[in-house]
């Protein structure tokens, strides 16, 4: 069996690799990467690595070739953009005989969600499940890790900003939802067709604040910021226009509580719970 793993020198791709590598030989894995220069440390491990491009039908199916099962890793563009590009490699990875397709979705897939990127994966779940290949949908919540960007501001200022009011988030860090990926990725027989809700404990941005403040010994508490003013902080920054919809988006999706939802689905597919929030701030605080 060759397993493919797509965008690989991203963060959640080299993670995939790194547990691929303890459950199947360097040999059975590949890696598409854009610029193949950047993957000189993927290829030291043995790993095969394939020149991949999304927006190239012809270069991701030439990739694709001799693979049996494939994770297609979301990358990072405006909306318009990534829907042809998943549909793209969807249409490649069948062109080219891949059995299963394995994809990393978002937990809340819906097209009309605020948070605009969602639409993306709706339509993308839904082309690779009219392709008529396997396939497993690993629908990823919110990073944990993401949390961290907002800690050197509340450091500072002792003030934890979120235009969050009193919604949750059932926040998990990429490296649990990389090992689900890799555990899929090594026994796909075990997953055919299933679609899986990858998330942790919903919890609020005023816990946050207090998990932050104990890891660091600062006075932090949470504000909840006007949306207007998020918003107008995102762009300061000089975000592309399509990222600070989306980020804007997510914290109206989370006044509505749309990310409180939870499962056990991680447990069943890993065998353990995943990495609560307080444990995974405390110990990136340390």
């Amino acid at each position: 069996m060759k397993i493919l793993v797509t965008g690989a020198t991203g963060q959640l791709g080299n993670l995939v690799i790194k547990h691929l590598l303890t459950r199947v030989s360097a040999d059975q894995i590949a890696a598409s990467v854009r610029d193949v220069a950047k993957a000189r440390e993927i290829a030291a491990k043995g790993i095969d690595v394939r020149h991949g491009d999304f927006d190239d039908l012809a270069l991701m199916t030439n990739a694709f070739k001799g693979i049996d099962i494939a994770l297609i890793i979301s990358g990072e563009t405006d909306v318009e953009t990534r829907i042809k590009q998943h549909r793209t490699a969807v249409d490649a990875a069948k062109a080219a005989g891949v059995r299963h397709l394995v994809y990393t979705s978002f937990i809340d897939a819906r097209p009309e969600s605020p948070f605009t990127y969602a639409a993306i994966h709706a339509d993308t779940e839904n082309h690779i499940k009219a392709s008529g290949l396997s396939f497993t949908l690993l629908r990823n919540s919110f990073y944990t890790d993401l949390l961290m960007a907002g800690v050197p501001h509340a450091i500072e200022t002792g003030d934890f900003g979120a235009p969050a009011g009193n919604g949750k988030v059932s926040y998990i860090p990429r490296n649990d939802l990389a090992e689900a990926a890799a555990v899929v990725l090594a026994n796909p027989a075990d997953h055919v067709n299933q679609t899986y809700e990858l998330s942790g404990t919903p919890i609020g941005f005023a816990d946050i604040a207090a998990i932050i403040a104990d890891a660091t010994g600062k006075d932090i508490r949470y504000v909840d910021l006007p949306p207007e003013v998020h918003t107008g902080i995102l762009a300061s920054f000089g975000l592309p226009d399509h990222l600070v919809e989306a980020l804007s988006g997510m914290y109206v999706g989370t006044r509505n509580g749309d990310y409180e939802q939870t499962s056990d689905d991680f447990a069943k597919v890993v065998g353990r719970a995943p990495q609560t929030t307080k444990d995974f701030l405390t110990g990136a605080l340390k």
